[in-house]
C-alpha cells in the first residue's frame, strides 16, 4: 500500500530478507499499524533519490525488522529525545502528523511481546522492530 507514496518521494526501496519465510506471533492490526508508521516516516522525511532497506533477520527467538534510510534534513537529535510523545526530528517540519508515531510503534511492540527503538548516526536514521518467532511446522 505504500509503494506509490515511496515512488512517488523517488525512493528505491530495497529488500533484504534472509528467508521466505519467517513467521511472528503478532496481531496483524497492531503490527500494520507500525509498519505503517514506519513507512509513512520514510516516505515523509527520507531524502528523495535516496534508498530506503528493509531487513527482516532471524534473531532465534525473535524476527528483527529493520528499517534504515536517510533524512532529508540533519537529524539533530538523540534517538531517545526522538521516541518521546510529541517530538519530531526537525522541529520546522511542517508535514502533517503529531509527532506520536515512533512512540505508538514502540508502545504496540511491547503490547506484542516484542521491542522497538530507533537509532541515529549521523542523517542515518534506522527503525528496529522485534517481534517473538512463531515456530510454523512445515508439512
Amino acid at each position: 500500500e505504500f509503494s506509490e507514496k515511496l515512488e512517488k518521494s523517488d525512493l528505491d526501496v530495497r529488500n533484504n530478507i534472509e528467508r521466505d519465510n519467517l513467521y511472528i506471533m503478532a496481531d496483524g492490526k497492531l503490527t500494520w499499524r507500525i509498519m505503517e508508521n514506519l513507512l509513512g516516516n520514510v516516505s515523509k522525511y527520507a531524502l528523495a533519490g535516496s534508498r530506503v532497506y528493509i531487513d527482516a533477520e532471524d534473531m532465534g527467538n525473535t524476527i528483527s525488522l529493520t528499517v534504515k534510510n536517510i533524512s532529508n534534513t540533519e537529524l539533530n537529535i538523540s534517538a531517545d529525545v526522538l521516541m518521546e510523545r510529541f517530538t519530531r526530528g526537525d522541529q520546522s517540519r511542517n508535514t502533517e502528523g503529531s509527532g506520536l508515531g515512533l512512540n505508538i510503534a514502540q508502545s504496540l511492540a511491547k503490547l506484542q511481546g516484542g521491542n522497538f527503538h530507533v537509532e541515529i548516526d549521523g542523517d542515518l536514521f534506522k527503525a528496529i522492530l522485534e517481534l517473538p518467532k512463531a515456530e510454523m511446522e512445515i508439512r
